[in-house]
């Protein structure tokens, strides 16, 4: 059982991460960090236990950073977002990829004191064997607990994050949403020297999941395969409402980057390369920047997601989901 800790902000792909991740039966959950990103930090929380009721497992949870290190602090760096790009309203019905509270039961666990950055730094450091972290949000928590305490890095097996786009973004066309919300925090995680998978959007688009899998997935009858169905179409029915979708299938994101641990068979093509995160405000700002010229030479030890076995990550994910 590999020793591991999520760190999420859990909306829909989250919530199938989530549940991949304990249902796998092969991953040692120490804990759930939870930072802002697809939802303020308070509604990532409360989905998150909701979640884990439905599964009925017990796993401690810890509430995080509320916002980003730096970038809200210069207001005209957020201009080049009109929308929030996960949600539309059409003759007053709201239509949202992420939901601000999961229509599940209401969970009785209630979150942990300890603040997650000090929950990572203390877990990581006291641990016997070296851990491994799953980030699938903003990395404003790694990125904290990184600077509180930067030795920590040497009890990290390696991280495994949703992030970024090779020549491609979502929520500005340079940029993915998680590395844009925070791009300092990216920053200091990739360039930690500590091992990092990057599961970029090239990867989760490769491996898109669709309307007949989703089916697929409720007729098992199984709780989570029917919540994560629901989810699925959820998401797809409203980035087709705001034209931001095929109306067919959608990338499945954080679910992905939690396939490419428990089977590293789920990605095709890896490229470790020299990278850069854009910081800088402008209209690249928390875009990935990988550097193609031929005597660029890779200083970090991270290596790229470039594209995924679609049939492969929705096997596991309706193998895993229907137990």
């Amino acid at each position: 059982m590999k020793k591991v800790i999520l760190d999420v902000d859990t909306g829909s792909d989250d919530a199938i991460a989530i549940m991949m991740a304990v249902l796998s039966g092969k991953l040692d959950i120490l804990g759930i960090t939870v930072t802002w990103g697809n939802r303020p930090v308070e509604d990532c929380v409360e989905n998150t236990l909701k979640v884990l009721e439905l599964l009925g497992k017990r796993i401690p949870v810890y509430r995080g950073c509320p916002q980003a290190m730096v970038r809200y602090l210069t207001r005209q760096r957020n201009a080049a977002l009109d929308k929030d790009g996960i949600s539309i309203t059409l003759d007053g019905e709201e239509y949202t990829v992420h939901p601000s509270s999961f229509p599940l039961p209401e969970p009785r666990e209630k979150e942990q004191d300890e603040h997650a950055c000090s929950f990572l730094v203390n877990t990581v450091k006291e641990s016997k064997e070296k851990i491994t972290l799953i980030s699938v949000g903003p990395l404003t928590n790694l990125g904290m607990a990184l600077r509180m305490c930067p030795e920590m890095k040497d009890h990290i097996e390696k991280i495994v994050i949703m992030g970024g786009g090779v020549h491609k973004g979502n929520i500005t066309p340079c940029a993915e949403a998680n590395f844009y919300h925070d791009p300092e925090a990216a920053k200091i995680v990739l360039e930690s020297g500590i091992p990092c998978d990057v599961i970029p959007l090239n990867a989760t688009h490769s491996a898109e999941i669709s309307l007949d899998d989703a089916a697929e997935l409720e007729a098992t009858g199984k709780a989570a395969a029917v919540f994560a169905a629901s989810l699925i179409r959820q998401r797809i029915d409203a980035l087709e409402k705001m034209k931001a979708g095929n109306g067919y299938s959608d990338a499945i994101h954080d679910a992905l980057a939690v396939a490419s641990l428990l089977d590293d068979k789920v990605i095709e093509t890896w490229e470790t390369k020299a990278f850069d995160i854009d910081i800088n405000g402008g209209a690249g700002d928390g875009a990935l920047i990988i550097d193609d010229r031929m005597n660029a030479e890779a200083e970090f030890p991270v290596r790229f997601a470039m594209k995924a076995n679609k049939e492969i990550f929705f096997d596991m994910m309706k193998e895993m989901l229907s137990r």
